[in-house]
């Protein structure tokens, strides 16, 4: 259960989140200098965010060190950006969840075929594991949330992991998934990698992440402490390629929401993008947090969030 008082200090605006951190090299390059992109967070918390001046790659800095990580899924994040208060996950969150894996299960359709492994990595509360079991897949989740993967085993008999070490050496998969989960890690491409040497030849790997230039947010809105790496269609395609991994041409792309094949000797190699942190800067160029709640326009999407909350609350399954 989390502390009230942990959560209120992950809470409060104006002010810095609970940690120290560490500086880290850019996970996709291994180049040490950035440019400064944000410095305040969706929460109008002060929050450092640098863009890699070789890859362009976004990451937090300081980083936080891997316990503090775990403290902060242990202890807050599912209160404070799920407002799941108890063990159940919380019936807004499981409307979303089923949508997105119906979106999901529709895309990779042509490989969800019966009998095909399937990991998901980062299954959560586990409807996409149903949905693919539903299409007769044999299905595999990886889970650290001990409430979540309790929840998935529960409700859908699934087969949860804690890790993707507790795999068999020689596990290998038709189809894995990681929906936004890379963004949420300190070594997101090695992760990738790891992922994609879990695929069965002529297996295929969905990922999806938040897309850094998406329109119409302010910039600010598109950081937040749990999110610890940012990625744009280029970086993310980077990272993939990195993973010996390029875009499925049979597959319909969301700018970063991709299905990757395993690349070919035809696929060439992702040029550096050394202007792309300059570019990134710009467009995140940060808004005072005073001038923001000056212009009200705050208000729009305080007022959408919750519409959707309580939307998917009520929503019938």
């Amino acid at each position: 259960m989390s502390s009230p008082l942990h959560l209120v200090r992950h809470a409060v605006p104006f002010t810095g989140y609970p940690y120290r951190g560490e500086g880290m090299a850019c996970n996709l390059c291994g180049e040490t200098e950035s440019l400064v992109v944000a410095e305040t967070d969706r929460r109008l918390k002060r929050l450092r965010s640098v863009a890699c001046t070789e890859c362009g790659l976004i990451r937090t800095d300081p980083m936080p060190t891997e316990g503090e990580l775990e403290a902060y899924y242990a202890s807050a994040y599912r209160a404070a950006y799920q407002f799941a208060l108890g063990r159940r996950p919380p019936r807004h969150h499981l409307t979303r969840s089923r949508r997105e894996a119906a979106f999901r299960a529709d895309l990779l359709a042509p490989v969800l075929q019966s009998g095909a492994r399937v990991l998901d990595f980062g299954s959560g509360s586990g409807e996409f594991l149903a949905a693919a079991r539903a299409r007769g897949c044999r299905v595999t989740g990886i889970e650290p949330g001990r409430a979540y993967a309790a929840y998935a085993r529960a409700e859908h008999g699934a087969r949860v992991l804690d890790r993707l070490d507790d795999l068999p050496p020689d596990d290998r998969f038709a189809v894995v998934t990681a929906h936004h989960v890379l963004e949420h890690l300190r070594h997101p491409v090695d992760t990738l990698m790891r992922l994609a040497g879990r695929l069965a030849p002529g297996g295929v790997l969905y990922a999806a992440v938040p897309n850094m230039a998406a329109p119409g947010k302010p910039p600010h809105e598109r950081f937040h402490f749990a999110h610890v790496h940012g990625f744009v269609r280029d970086t993310l395609d980077r990272a993939a390629r990195r993973a010996g991994l390029a875009p499925h041409p049979d597959y319909r792309r969301e700018e970063t929401t991709v299905v990757y094949r395993q690349a070919g000797p035809a696929d060439a190699p992702r040029p550096a993008a050394p202007g792309l942190a300059r570019d990134l800067a710009a467009a995140l160029a940060p808004v005072r947090p005073a001038a923001y709640l000056a212009s009200g326009a705050w208000l729009r999407p305080m007022v959408r969030r919750n519409a959707k909350a309580i939307r998917d609350t009520v929503a019938r399954r």
